[in-house]
Formats: structure tokens, sequence, C-alpha cells
């Protein structure tokens, strides 16, 4: 074997080896959970009914599905929040992202204390929230670092109608202030 034939046999086995490494899919680092809620908000279109949220290395990733999402409403405004918990050590949830729920609102993340108002100006880190009406969902997602680069999460979701101001309708996934299980990386 000649140096040259050599050394074109070592090229070809390193190039070989280096697309076997590109090719390897990296591990998946990702915990989710899917939901159902019952029909308990039935006065309201914006009824929670399935919600998805999956904590992955880059993103919190979510989608929330009502009862029939339209981009108009006669019926009145409806919003979403979803509560964020980073810290099991403190009590309520250290985010919350409000979207309304019809064609032209808008959506915010900001920082919470407990489950109060939120505190300070809206954040304007990297997330995002999108409405689906035709497949009846929101859907969005956090960027980790907006969070702090949580080691897990957990969330809880309520809705809120406003057709009538003095009877507003209020649907919390899986009852009043209850979490989602933690979610790692």
């Amino acid at each position: 074997m000649t140096v040259r034939s050599r050394a074109a046999r070592l090229a070809l086995a390193a190039a070989v080896a280096a697309t076997a490494a590109l090719t390897v899919a990296a591990p998946a680092h990702a915990d989710g959970v899917t939901l159902t809620d019952s029909a308990d908000a039935t006065a309201s279109l914006s009824d929670i009914r399935k919600v998805t949220v999956r904590h992955t290395a880059a993103r919190v990733t979510f989608r929330v599905g009502f009862t029939d999402l339209r981009r108009t409403s006669e019926a009145g405004p409806s919003g979403v929040q979803l509560y964020v918990d980073t810290n099991g050590a403190r009590k309520g949830p250290e985010y919350v992202l409000g979207s309304g729920l019809q064609s032209g609102t808008d959506y915010q993340l900001a920082r919470v204390r407990g489950w109060g108002g939120a505190v300070g100006n809206p954040m304007s880190c990297a997330h995002r929230v999108r409405l689906d009406f035709a497949a009846d969902e929101l859907r969005g997602w956090i960027a980790r670092r907006c969070l702090g680069a949580p080691a897990q999460v957990r969330m809880a979701i309520r809705m809120t109608d406003n057709f009538d101001g003095s009877h507003p309708v209020t649907d919390w996934l899986k009852g009043p202030r209850k979490w989602t299980r933690w979610l790692a990386t």
C-alpha cells in the first residue's frame, strides 16, 4: 500500500465516522403532560377542554384546547392566564402569561407574586402565543431563559369569560389553582 492510498483510506474513514456522528439523533430531553378537562364551564364558548404542556431544553411549550374558539364574539370578551411555577418552595406562581381569546388581542408575560397581579413591566424575553380558530386552540411557548432556566416547571390555567360582567364565567384546568405535575427538562 502506498502512502497516498493509505492517506486516502484514513481520510475516507474519518469522513465516514464524522458523518455517522452527525446522523445519530441527539437524546430527547423533554417532559410533558396532556390533561383533559370536563365541560364544566358550559356557559362559555371558551370552556377549557384539553391542555398539553412540554418542558424541553429550550422552551416550555403549551397547547390549550377550547370548546369553540371564535375570531369574534358577540358573547363578550374572554381571556386566559397561564400561571408558571418554577419554585415549589414559594407559594404560588412566579410568572403569568395572559392572552385574549379573540382575533386581534394581544398577550404578555409578566412576573407575579403568589396568585396576585403582575409585578413590574411586561417581560420582553422570547415568548409567543398564537390562536388557531380552526383547531379551537391557543398554542405557544416561553423560552426557558425567560423563566431563569428552571430544572422543573408546572402550570395552572384559568379562562375568564366576561359576557356578563356581573357574572363572569371562570374555568380552571382541573379546578381552582390546581397545577399540572412538575415537568423536568
